[in-house]
Order: C-alpha cells, then structure tokens, then sequence
C-alpha cells in the first residue's frame, strides 16, 4: 500500500512540474542572454600612433554611451594596414592620412568612411628653440640633427617627405636626420631627450611646456583630411558604425578640438 502511495505522490509532482513549464513557455516574459550586436560587445580598431590622445578618451565616453567597448592596435598608418591586409580581422580604420583609407578601399577592406579632423605638419624643437629654427631651408643647415618619421611608414614620415620634396628639400634635410621612426610619439621622445635639435611632427601633438613650435606656412605644409572607416570584414558591422559616427559626430570632434585637433571642415583650410 506504502508503494501504491509513493507511486502515486510521484506521478501528481511530474504532472505538477510539467504544467508549470508548459505555462511557462506560453507567452513567457523571462528574459533570456542577448548575444552578438545586441549583447553590446566589443570593437576592434586600428588607429594611428598620432591619435592615441583623443581616441582614448573618445572610447571611454562611447562605452558609456552604447555599452560598446573599444580595443585599439595603435601604430604606423602603414603598419596598421599591413596588419590587416595580413589578419582581415577588425571593425574599424583610422590611420594618419586619408591615402591610406584610399589603399585600404582599393584592397576592398573599407565599407563605409567618414573625414573628422585634419593632419597638419609643424617643427618642433627643444624648449627656447637653442639653434634658431625658423624655417624649412635651416632644417637643412650642417650640423643641425633632424628627426622625422620612415617615410615608407607612418603617415607623419610619408608627409614631411611629400612636403620637402615639393620645395626641393628633401635630399639636404635627410643628410641631416638622425632618425627615421616608425611612429610620430618616438619623435617627441628625441626631443624631449634632446637627441635631436628639430622634429618634424603633427602638429596637435605640440607641447608648448616642453618644446617650441616653428609653423609651417600652409601653402608650403602638408595639410590633410584624417577619416576613419569602417573594415568590410567587421563581425560588427552595426555597432562598427556607430562608433565610426560617434568619432565623426559633433561630440566626438568636441573632443579632438580639446587635444589641439582642427576639426573637419575648417574655413581655415577650405583650399586645401
């Protein structure tokens, strides 16, 4: 009879248990993961060595805003597209100069892209400018060290090359470098460590509390559109977007501005 019971009290709990779950999986309301897009994530971008500055904090605020996280492989311009012509991974492109994006679109890696800020070219030399450089033409005086980027690499060392070839400079002032870099942040390094008397640099890199400035006249400087772009083999194609128009957005260039960036477009540089 103890059997019979136990039998019984069995079969009325599995039946119990079983319409519970049915009501339950009838119009449920329970929230379940959300996964890829939805789940927020995170990006990949592969961004120029020149805007590390801007583009952290850029990533901060864009997180809190969507709940999208960023992850940055900073670098050369050209390294950067080397590693992605190698890996063909990512969601996002900002390098140094837009003939990069251009050579990325050609590769079919670019889906969208959007101009944000400009690139322009300064000197720099060490604090109270101590061998008077005033112009391009005393970058080529004997004696006087110059730092500049590898001109096949990041887009600071392609630029200062294009800018000094147009006015015939180029072969005097490369007989006076003492560095070629791969990133426009080692050229800081040279000055800072007073292991070069100029650098040619970008020029919202510019720290008036350890350097001086030498302005480049714009119809003899190098004057260029930064934009970014999004990767045509993104696994995040929506939210690559969106962070390609948060970083092109007003807000996002309010953020450029504050780090000595000239935002795009610029009366200042319509011409160019």
């Amino acid at each position: 009879m103890k059997k019979h019971n136990l039998l019984a009290g069995a079969v009325v709990v599995l039946l119990m248990a079983l319409l519970v779950s049915g009501c339950t999986n009838a119009g449920s309301n329970v929230d379940t993961p959300l996964t890829g897009e939805e789940a927020g994530g995170s990006l990949l971008v592969y961004c120029g060595a020149g805007l590390r500055e801007p583009m952290d904090e850029i990533a901060g605020l864009f997180a809190e805003k969507e709940g999208i996280s960023v992850d940055y492989t900073y670098g050369g311009s050209a390294q950067l597209l080397s590693q992605i012509e190698l890996v063909q991974q990512g969601d996002a492109y900002m390098p140094g100069a837009k003939s990069y994006i251009d050579s990325a679109a050609e590769k079919g890696f670019i889906d969208q892209s959007a101009p944000t800020v400009y690139h322009v070219l300064a000197i720099v030399t060490g604090k109270g400018n101590p061998k008077n450089i005033q112009t391009l033409e005393d970058l080529t005086r004997e004696g006087i060290r110059v730092a500049v980027g590898e001109p096949t690499g990041p887009a600071v060392g392609k630029a200062a090359k294009s800018m000094l070839e147009k006015d015939g400079l180029w072969e005097d002032v490369e007989k006076n470098c003492v560095v070629k870099s791969g990133t426009v942040n080692e050229l800081l390094v040279y000055i800072s460590m007073d292991q070069a008397d100029a650098a040619i640099i970008w020029e919202d890199l510019f720290n008036p509390e350890t350097m001086e400035k030498v302005d480049i006249p714009i119809d003899r400087g190098f004057i260029k559109v930064i934009p970014i772009g999004t990767l045509s083999f993104s696994e995040n194609p929506g939210n690559a977007k969106k962070f390609m128009d948060y970083v092109s957005s007003e807000e996002g260039k309010a953020i450029f501005a504050k780090h000595g960036f000239e935002t795009y477009p610029s009366e200042k540089y319509e011409s160019m």
